[in-house]
């Protein structure tokens, strides 16, 4: 009896057996798939296929990609896999619109030829061999090349592919101007005996899509031509430049504005570098009063609940003045945040509707009632602990992003401003105006305006790594997709940005985060105390030993001065190690709270889905065996 329930026991186990390998062969074969994915990562976005259905001619896709090459690692074979089935999913949705070639380009072959024609990058192997994983997009007389599809740019996958297909299919000559007092652009370094410099990354981005010109600082007149304009950190613009930004608002021109307090990017520019006192911060305060927007370039915000982990030296700790936002504290409302889930601001200012302005403001990304003020210059000198204690919270409302709608005024009624003259006394002749002078605008309009530049930076953005020779770029949070959101917004094409703007593949521990925020602000109080209690005690000594005398030695001292003075000095010991004990404390509660969601996250949840799986087997069990009696 025995033998013959073991017997089908094993018969069941088998049959089981096959049965699951028989779903897996037959369902291989089938066309179907199902993402269960929180953000539908590997589902053709709505974007993507606005883009697919714009299409008035043929996109022809060439995948080249060496995949009989035994000696690539499994993890590129992988990604490969991945990277064909959305090209086919692509040229499924398309309704014929797209054209897809797979091609192996083996050694001496002529799709090898091809290969290095188009510029496809070569992946050299331990071998010496060399293996091909890129893609040429073309439509007519435009093309578009990939040249590798570089896995840590996976969650853009779609993205890029995307891109490339709207520039080769684009017939928009739409143009974005640049005026900045930064060197974006790159090229040779002012600085003797310094590599060149490079091009901001935000800037080659928005050269896969649009054409881009940087205009001159000397500019005195900006033209229709220019569709969208950039104003990033505005330092020292004369007012000839300044008049120009408002008449080209006034004639209903788009503009971006980035403002900063206290531009750290700008610290290495050869006037800041070499000068005695570095001018970090920009502004436009005629421009900004008629738009109708309260800006101080002397204070710098910040804000504890959206502090940003930094190491100061003495330990880890959070910076309010380095503001890190999470997705529930963007505006969920408009398109250029809606999307968005990491974002950081260094060092931002404040930015808010002119109570005198019948202008409209709204508030991209607001600060939270744990937010104040600290002056611009003292982040020079002072270390962030001790501005992070010095801040003082305030209930004042503050944003770092705006909008400012309404019928702008001119900020400069009387006309042009007469042209600077030059240090040598040297006059210019004046160039007459191609648009004459308006006083109030056309239509209402919209200024976007940022009150920060350095999120903009490639320091403060993205990583860049070297791979076989080649520079990849990845992003470290989403200022670069916020940019290029707030352009593609501005230019009305906002197809890619709900490709671009999806969920990412990693989670932050963003609870951890929080909680970290809040033991911080429960002991900053304490210590900003005990900081306070000591400092007095210092001076009363330091008065003490002064009204003897500096010259006086303590032992010649009368003993009651003495005894007085030991005991300031034990006050002294005692309020450091207190100081001590909570920075201390501080320490092990944020290292106890990563260990106990640490647990929590590695043992708790298994220990929970193991538990409630032995509780259905026994109770299965159970009925099984109460059926058969």
């Amino acid at each position: 009896m025995k033998l013959l329930s073991l017997s089908n026991r094993l018969g069941s186990a088998i049959l089981l057996l096959i049965c699951l390998v028989s779903i897996n062969v037959i369902f291989s074969f089938v066309p179907l798939r199902i993402d269960l994915t929180e953000d539908k990562l590997y589902t053709i976005s709505d974007g993507s296929r606005e883009i697919l259905e714009s299409l008035n001619e043929p996109v022809r896709i060439k995948y080249y990609f060496s995949k009989n090459n035994e000696e690539l690692p499994p993890n590129f074979k992988t990604y490969a896999l991945r990277v064909q089935e959305i090209l086919e999913e692509f040229e499924k949705i398309s309704s014929g619109k797209i054209i897809l070639e797979i091609l192996d380009p083996k050694p001496d072959t002529e799709e090898e030829e091809w290969a290095q024609k188009y510029g496809i990058k070569t992946i050299a192997l331990s071998s010496g061999q060399k293996a091909f994983f890129g893609a040429v997009i073309s439509m007519l007389d435009q093309e578009m090349l990939i040249p590798y599809f570089d896995q840590h740019r996976q969650e853009f996958l779609e993205y890029d592919i995307s891109q490339a297909i709207q520039k080769v299919s684009s017939t928009s000559d739409f143009k974005v101007g640049i005026l900045s007092a930064l060197n974006i652009q790159g090229g040779r370094s002012m600085i003797p005996g310094q590599p060149p410099l490079e091009k901001w990354v935000f800037v080659s981005e928005l050269e896969k899509s649009l054409a881009v010109e940087i205009l001159p600082i000397t500019t005195e007149e900006i033209s229709d031509d220019i569709n969208l304009l950039l104003v990033i950190h505005p330092r020292g613009f004369s007012q000839r430049l300044r008049y120009a930004i408002d008449q080209y608002v006034l004639r209903g021109g788009r503009i971006i504005v980035m403002l900063d307090p206290n531009a750290r990017i700008d610290m290495n520019s050869p006037e800041n570098r070499f000068g005695q006192q570095p001018q970090l911060a920009s502004d436009l305060p005629e421009l900004l009063k008629v738009w109708g927007v309260e800006y101080n370039s002397n204070k710098v915000v910040g804000d504890h609940l959206h502090g940003t982990q930094v190491n100061t030296g003495k330990g880890v700790m959070s910076f309010p003045m380095w503001m890190s936002f999470r997705s529930e504290s963007l505006e969920k409302k408009h398109p250029i945040t809606a999307q968005l889930e990491n974002l950081l601001f260094v060092e931002a200012g404040s930015l808010n509707k002119d109570s005198d302005s019948d202008t409209e403001f709204i508030s991209l990304l607001s600060l939270s009632k744990k937010s104040g003020y600290i002056d611009s210059f003292r982040l020079r000198f002072s270390s962030p602990d001790q501005l992070s204690r010095e801040m003082v919270i305030d209930n004042d409302s503050k944003s770092v992003i705006g909008i400012t709608k309404g019928v702008f005024k001119s900020a400069f009624p009387d006309g042009q401003p007469e042209k600077e003259q030059k240090k040598d006394g040297e006059e210019t002749e004046d160039i007459p105006l191609k648009y004459r002078h308006l006083e109030i605008g056309k239509n209402q309009n919209s200024i976007l305006i940022f009150s920060d530049v350095d999120f903009l930076s490639d320091q403060f953005s993205v990583q860049k790594l070297n791979f076989l020779g080649q520079i990849i770029i990845q992003p470290t949070n989403d200022n670069m997709n916020l940019i290029l959101n707030a352009v593609e917004h501005l230019s009305g094409n906002e197809s890619l940005m709900s490709i671009r703007s999806r969920g990412r593949f990693s989670r932050p521990f963003t609870r951890l985060l929080d909680m970290q925020n809040e033991a911080q602000l429960r002991y900053q109080a304490e210590e900003k105390q005990l900081l306070s209690q000591l400092d007095e005690v210092q001076k009363r000594l330091n008065n003490l030993l002064d009204s003897t005398g500096e010259k006086q030695k303590e032992l010649i001292l009368p003993k009651e001065i003495q005894i007085e003075i030991q005991q300031f000095r034990e006050e002294e010991r005692q309020t450091r190690r207190k100081l001590r004990e909570v920075r201390k404390i501080l320490r092990q509660d944020i290292e106890n709270l990563g260990q106990v969601l640490l647990v929590i996250n590695l043992l708790f949840i298994p220990l929970m889905v193991g538990l409630v799986g032995i509780i259905i087997y026994r109770h299965r069990t159970t009925k099984r065996l109460k059926t058969i009696r």
